[in-house]
């Protein structure tokens, strides 16, 4: 049976004419997926011509759209610099995360979750997994969920193709390195043979105990139901268990006041703010990247198309890639 799958779609409308046939092939994959939007229009196109095409492209899988702005939402900036006022930075950071998307990001992805959490009660029911996804990326591999029907032999033999890729590349080979790489990978494994160039990040929760990857039973248990969060690119999209969400939203109205061990001299940052609501959450988190991905979303004045398509087709190696243009 396929899980109840909420995902929460923000940000600027940008490059999303592009990215939304992903979405849908990727991301959403079946009937029990909805959608709870949170965007601003950056185009000339009026609001009314983007609710049709948004119903267009995804249909009943599209639960709520909110049309953000300052007009609309004239809270938000008196509620911005209530939060600035107290952070201990100075004023150039502070214009910073004023003018930036950082603690808006925060801001809509509340007001999304205030939806999808409304629908939960008229409904009945509660989703089972949560997707933060962004307009302007493409997700290039089914974020379909297949990892919970693994069998035992399929965990196992996942461990030696990871460990065999490892040894290949002259990786150290420890328990701890095996594990991340599994979880890191555990979208797809057509990605596996990317792990010589992977940023991955294994943050563990205060209260995890790693797991034995040679123990496929208990592998399989905490992939089930282990308290953790995938993340790609640290806070670009991530996957996580509808009831280990609830704290993240949190970060609209304390965003610059949670430090946690993984924080570092830009503890104010968006994605620093979003892993210490992880680690407050006691939820471990295994993060995908590599330095080709991570180029899409960093270096605008670099971007270049060819990088990451092939005849019009997104690199098959890449996991994610922010669409520039």
């Amino acid at each position: 049976m396929q899980p109840r799958v909420a995902v929460i779609l923000s940000g600027a409308l940008r490059t999303i004419k592009k990215t939304a046939i992903y979405l849908k092939k990727n991301v959403i994959q079946h009937n029990h997926v909805h959608i709870f939007a949170c965007v601003q229009n950056d185009t000339s196109q009026s609001e009314e011509e983007w609710n049709t095409w948004l119903a267009e492209q995804f249909g009943d899988h599209l639960k709520s759209t909110i049309w953000f702005s300052h007009e609309k939402y004239p809270d938000w900036p008196a509620h911005r610099d209530r939060l600035l006022e107290k952070m201990h930075l100075d004023g150039g950071w502070k214009n910073y995360l004023r003018t930036s998307g950082s603690m808006l990001e925060y801001y809509q992805l509340h007001l999304a979750y205030l939806e999808m959490y409304h629908h939960e009660g008229s409904m009945g029911y509660k989703y089972n997994y949560l997707i933060r996804a962004r307009t302007d990326t493409i997700y290039n591999k089914p974020v379909d969920f297949h990892w919970l029907n693994w069998s035992d032999d399929m965990i196992s033999a996942r461990v030696l193709r990871i460990t065999s890729e490892m040894e290949s590349h002259k990786m150290e080979i420890t328990n701890k390195s095996v594990f991340m790489y599994f979880m890191n990978t555990i979208i797809s494994d057509d990605i596996i043979s990317n792990i010589k160039d992977l940023l991955a990040e294994y943050c563990p929760c205060e209260t995890e105990t790693m797991v034995d990857v040679n123990d496929s039973l208990a592998l399989g248990k905490y992939i089930r139901e282990g308290r953790y969060i995938l993340t790609i690119r640290r806070n670009n999209l991530y996957v996580v268990r509808r009831e280990l969400f609830d704290m993240i939203p949190s970060l609209a109205f304390m965003y610059g006041y949670y430090i946690s061990p993984y924080s570092d001299a830009y503890w104010f940052n968006a994605e620093c703010q979003f892993r210490s609501a992880c680690y407050l959450s006691c939820l471990t988190i295994f993060d995908y990247n590599t330095l080709l991905e991570d180029r899409s979303l960093q270096y605008a004045d670099q971007w270049n198309e060819s990088d990451f398509f092939m005849d019009g087709v997104c690199n098959p190696k890449m996991l994610f890639c922010v669409v520039r243009k």
